[in-house]
């Protein structure tokens, strides 16, 4: 299973027991991944998900609340990814007032019905069902990108990509604004006809998982963050390392080639003492550091070695 049905499974499994939260996710999953339609002037009501735990939600609070029983179907039309889906219809017997309960249907001026396309606020009044509300539409409407392994063998890193994907923009900015007031920041962007709320920064991610309660997937993403964190350090230091490894093998090559040249040339005699000693040490130690070369020159430093290559590289260049 995926991170992010395993973190929506958890959620599933730590939802509020109390009747207006329970309303407030119902009416958050109608939302979020519901179809309304009005025929012969009762509402038609589905909803579609790939999580069939929403199914028993969906139930429970209708047998609570209502009296009633939803139905669920497998949806025969394979979606690309062949994933199963499922099909939960509400009684018609209820499905008018649960709209009505739900904030999701209201009267306009002229009496006529009409859907409401954002949140009604009356539904996310308390904080406990604002809250509830979040995690209907996690259960839902939440996608990642994240992946968590459990070994290290062909490990590849994904990033930290969490969206929530609906058909309606109004209600993807009032959800939008219910993160903002709990400090969860996402950005919006446009697919097609769908509307597409995203959180990239880790710590926002985790932030958003333990708000909804999922605390096992906070500490499976905390402790990603913290291996990847260790891998990057470590691979910056191996790519200084190698870095620095590159720079020494470079000037020792440098080295030796300018007193060589000198050597077939004027010859290394022509060279003042301290040179002359350097170069010859150089020739029979090349591929060592200037930390390595002082401990053969007595009194020596790095820089002080590095000032004499200097000297000797410049003789050589000297030379025609």
């Amino acid at each position: 299973m995926s991170f992010a049905k395993d973190a929506r499974e958890e959620v599933l499994n730590n939802l509020s027991e109390s009747e207006c939260c329970k309303l407030a996710e119902l009416s958050a999953i109608i939302h979020s991944a519901g179809e309304i339609s009005l025929s012969k002037d009762k509402f038609n009501v589905v909803i579609k998900t790939d999580m069939e735990g929403v199914f028993y939600v969906v139930n429970d609070t209708l047998k609570r609340l209502y009296g009633e029983y939803a139905e669920i179907v497998l949806d025969e039309d394979v979606n690309i990814s062949k994933a199963v889906r499922y099909i939960i219809t509400l009684p018609d017997s209820c499905s008018r007032e649960v709209l009505f309960d739900c904030g999701l249907v209201r009267r306009a001026g002229d009496g006529a019905l009409e859907i409401i396309n954002g949140i009604d606020e009356h539904i996310v009044e308390s904080e406990c069902c604002a809250l509830s509300y979040i995690k209907g539409v996690f259960i839902t409407s939440s996608t990642a990108s994240i992946v968590i392994y459990e070994d290290d063998e062909n490990r590849k890193f994904s990033g930290y990509h969490l969206e929530f994907v609906f058909d309606n923009e109004y209600f993807a900015d009032d959800f939008s604004a219910l993160l903002f007031k709990r400090g969860i920041n996402s950005k919006k962007s446009r697919r097609k006809k769908l509307f597409v709320l995203y959180i990239k920064e880790a710590e926002q991610v985790s932030d958003l998982l333990a708000s909804v309660g999922a605390f096992k997937s906070v500490l499976k993403l905390q402790n990603e963050i913290t291996l990847r964190q260790v891998r990057n350090d470590i691979n910056r230091q191996n790519n200084c390392f190698n870095a620095n490894v590159t720079k020494t093998v470079n000037a020792s090559i440098k080295q030796v080639q300018a007193i060589n040249k000198i050597k077939g040339t004027i010859g290394l005699q022509k060279l003042p003492e301290n040179l002359r000693e350097l170069a010859e040490i150089r020739l029979k130690h090349p591929d060592e550091s200037l930390e390595t070369l002082t401990k053969f020159v007595k009194g020596s430093t790095k820089s002080g070695l590095n000032h004499k290559f200097r000297q000797i590289i410049k003789v050589a260049e000297e030379i025609k």
